[in-house]
């Protein structure tokens, strides 16, 4: 068994799990591993699963295959075969028992907030042309993360299945110019939950709802009800094991 460290830009996949006749990163991968190995046997899995068009730095995936092979000389190999929006940044070899479970994930969401869209980074933000209140957007950060669930922000079927069980995040805010980068910190994320906030978090502060309106929502929603942001600005950019 094998680790990979995977580095990949989500706008032309349909997430990294694997779909049927949709192209994922978990099929590019096993289809090149199974070319270049002549199997039909690998096997990849990720460790986190990220959305439609989400990308990452560093996603974790354990291979299973029947070969063995040389990792630093497969990897230059398989880096030259890869499409160019996926590359594979370290594998190494691993214990079948080795656990893959995350102590942590860092996710990154990138928002420019001004009049007038962005020339750099286009492609990896979300432009939000109403300023934003910062100290709002602050009082807002505290009232979600404080609260004891995250269910106001995760799907109905997430719910029903207690995968919010065990949610916990934290949100570091730093700016730098017109952007906002948003730094999520938690053990685990159900689908769209990040998006979910920084809808959340972007009303409030644009005054679109009230702080009021906000506590609300949270105290009182069994599940989301607000529509994600766009998945372009999510990068994941640490997994901790």
């Amino acid at each position: 068994m094998y680790k990979l460290v995977v580095e990949y830009n989500g706008k032309n996949f349909y997430g990294s799990q694997k779909q049927s006749s949709l192209r994922t990163v978990e099929g590019v991968l096993e289809k090149v591993f199974n070319n270049l190995l002549d199997t039909k046997n690998s096997k990849v899995s990720f460790i986190s699963r990220t959305d439609r068009g989400v990308h990452s730095l560093c996603n974790i995936a354990k291979l299973v295959c029947d070969k063995d092979f040389d990792t630093k000389k497969f990897l230059e190999k398989i880096n030259y075969f890869l499409p160019e929006d996926v590359k594979i940044v370290k594998i190494s070899k691993v214990y079948k028992k080795s656990k893959f479970k995350p102590k942590y994930k860092i996710y990154h969401y990138i928002v420019y907030n001004s009049p007038t869209p962005p020339t750099l980074l286009k492609e990896y933000s979300l432009w939000v042309e109403k300023k934003f209140s910062v100290p709002v957007l602050y009082k807002a950060i505290k009232i979600i993360t404080s609260c004891k669930t995250l269910n106001f922000v995760a799907t109905k079927e997430d719910v029903e299945n207690k995968r919010t069980v065990g949610c916990k995040v934290k949100i570091i805010v730093n700016r730098a110019q017109h952007f906002f980068i948003f730094k999520f910190i938690g053990t685990k994320f159900t689908q769209h939950m990040i998006r979910n906030i920084m809808s959340l978090l972007i009303q409030t502060a644009t005054g679109k709802i009230s702080l009021e309106q906000l506590k609300k929502f949270v105290s009182t929603w069994k599940c989301c009800k607000t529509s994600p942001t766009d998945a372009n600005a999510l990068i994941l950019t640490k997994i901790v094991l």
